[in-house]
C-alpha cells in the first residue's frame, strides 16, 4: 500500500554499486507526519546523482515522498521510494543551537551503547538507531586493498557503459572509490574492549575527495574534524547507526550528530 510520509533527511551513505540497482545510496531519516512519536525510515534504493540538481536532496531536508513497504527487505524501518514524487518542504538549520533539528531528534529512543542497539535489534529487529558515542578513543584510516579498489572502480565503469550514468557534474564520470576506509575506534562501560564502529557517511567520504586538493595532508584534517570538531567538549554528540541487510547483527556509523552541548 503506497502512502505519502514527511521525513527529515538524517543519513545518507556514499554511493555503492549493485548488480541488482547501479549505483544506490542508502538514505534514512526521522518521519514528521506521526503525531506524538517520532520513528525511523530508510528508502532504499536511492539514486541521488541522477537526480537533477535542482531536486537533489541534502541531509536535514524536511521531504515530502510517496513510499511502499519493501518487498525484499524485511526490516521494519526499510521502504521503497517513489523518488519523482519528492518534494522538499524546508531545511533544518543549525540556528538557536541546533534547536530545528532537536526537536526532531530529542524524541527519538536513544540507546546508551551499541550492546543495547544489538539486543533490541535481537527482540524486535530494530535496524537504525540513535546511541551515544561512548568514550571514542581514535578515528583509525586505513588504506583499502588495492585489489578491492580496483574491482570497485571496474565496476563503476562499467555502469557508466551500460548507461548508469550518474554524476554530480560530469554525468559521464563513474563514480570515484575513496582508499580508505574510516572507524572510530570507541568504548562503553558494558563493554571489556574497544569496539570499531565502520563510518560509511557521504560526509566523510566527501571531505576527504574536497580536503585532498586544498590541504597537503587531508587525513589529518579530517581526523582533526571528527575527534576535535564534532566531539569536542562543547558538543552532545550523538551516532545514528545502521544494520546491514545481510547481516543485521552488524551494524554501521551511519552519520554523527552534534549539537552544542545544553
Amino acid at each position: 500500500m503506497r502512502e505519502t510520509i514527511t521525513m527529515v533527511v538524517t543519513v545518507m551513505a556514499y554511493p555503492a554499486i549493485s548488480t541488482k540497482h547501479g549505483e544506490t545510496v542508502c538514505v534514512a531519516g526521522i518521519r514528521t507526519d506521526q503525531l506524538m512519536t517520532s520513528s525511523w525510515i530508510r528508502l532504499f534504493p536511492f539514486k541521488v546523482r541522477d537526480m537533477p540538481s535542482t531536486a537533489r536532496i541534502h541531509k536535514w531536508d524536511e521531504i515530502e515522498v510517496e513510499v511502499v513497504k519493501a518487498s525484499g527487505d524485511h526490516r521494519p524501518e526499510s521502504f521503497t521510494p517513489n523518488l519523482d514524487s519528492i518534494r522538499v518542504v524546508r531545511h533544518l538549520g543549525t540556528g538557536r543551537s541546533w534547536s530545528e533539528r532537536r526537536a526532531v531528534v530529542d524524541p527519538l529512543p536513544l540507546d546508551v551503547t551499541m550492546a543495547e542497539v544489538e539486543h533490541r535489534q535481537a527482540s524486535d529487529a530494530t535496524s537504525l538507531a540513535a546511541v551515544r558515542t561512548g568514550r571514542v578513543l581514535d578515528l583509525e584510516i586505513t588504506p583499502r586493498p588495492v585489489k578491492e579498489l580496483e574491482e570497485q572502480r571496474a565496476k563503476a565503469e562499467q555502469a557508466v557503459q551500460q548507461g548508469d550514468l550518474f554524476s554530480l557534474g560530469d554525468r559521464h564520470e563513474p563514480l570515484e572509490p575513496i582508499p580508505f576506509n574510516f572507524h572510530y575506534v570507541t568504548r562503553y562501560a558494558d563493554e571489556s574492549e574497544p569496539r570499531r564502529l565502520k563510518i560509511i557517511d557521504w560526509e566523510i567520504n566527501q571531505a576527504w575527495r574536497k580536503w585532498r586538493l586544498e590541504y597537503p595532508d587531508p587525513e589529518q584534517r579530517i581526523r582533526d574534524k571528527w575527534m576535535n570538531e564534532l566531539l569536542a567538549p562543547g558538543r552532545d554528540p550523538l551516532f545514528f547507526v545502521g544494520n546491514m541487510h545481510r547481516f543485521q547483527d552488524q551494524f554501521l556509523l551511519l552519520s554523527v550528530f552534534w549539537p552544542p552541548r545544553r
